[in-house]
């Protein structure tokens, strides 16, 4: 089946956020669950995709879930949400109340009770296809920063506004592959994000390329950044 349904999952408990995008993939094999482990990182998300759900932790590392779902819902106001936390309800039933319809589960719960609220939370209907965008919305270091972050695994699609075709490929943060339609490895990486325009999809990784990209995915993206910055000055100039 294939994966219409995002969701976002925004846990800076690593063995939680896996153990619960390891039981999104087995049990609702229509969603596609993405992982942020701060509210920073949540942020960058909730611009570049459209959700159908969140689930969301109250405590990360760098704010509070319950303002994160405020400001969600500035931007969305009918997002489905499920609030996430050790604090019992009582607690903090006021504050969630003033969040208007949101689920609640006290951690820790069983796979069932999530079960049973994500069944009300995910649309009947089949969304449109996400994880596309342009180019223009955002850029292109950004996107690949957030999937090494989250430790994500894909293969991306990218065509530049000059119709040259190119395949970038992320596997648990690590970036493994890059090729264009002339360039393979680091020097394609480097063009494709010299590229000020373009769309972009992704899909799931499934393995079966060649690693042409080796080193730490920060040092390859801040060369690559650093490049980018000196072709767009001379282009300037």
């Amino acid at each position: 089946m294939n994966k219409t349904l995002p969701i976002l999952i925004v846990e800076d408990d690593l063995r939680l956020s896996e153990a619960l995008k390891t039981h999104l993939d087995y049990s609702f094999p229509q969603v596609s669950p993405m992982v942020a482990r701060s509210v920073a990182e949540a942020h960058v998300f909730i611009y570049q995709y459209e959700f159908c759900a969140y689930l969301i932790d109250l405590v990360l590392p760098d704010g509070n879930g319950l303002e994160f779902v405020v400001d969600l819902q500035t931007v969305l106001p009918d997002a489905r949400v499920l609030v996430m936390s050790g604090t019992p309800y009582e607690e903090i039933e006021a504050q969630l109340q003033q969040l208007g319809s949101v689920q609640f589960l006290q951690k820790p719960f069983d796979l069932q009770s999530l079960d049973e609220v994500l069944r009300s939370l995910l649309p009947e209907t089949e969304a449109k296809p996400t994880f596309q965008g342009s180019l223009r919305q955002l850029r292109l270091v950004d996107l690949i920063q957030v999937k090494c972050l989250s430790h994500d695994s894909c293969k991306l699609h990218i065509t530049g506004a000059n119709g040259v075709h190119g395949v970038i490929v992320i596997n648990g943060g690590s970036i493994l592959h890059a090729e264009t339609d002339n360039l393979s490895g680091i020097p394609a990486f480097n063009e494709m994000l010299s590229w000020t325009g373009g769309v972009f999809y992704e899909e799931e990784f499934r393995g079966g390329v060649e690693v042409n990209i080796e080193g730490r995915w920060e040092m390859v993206l801040m060369e690559a950044v650093r490049l980018s910055d000196e072709c767009h000055a001379l282009r300037a100039a």
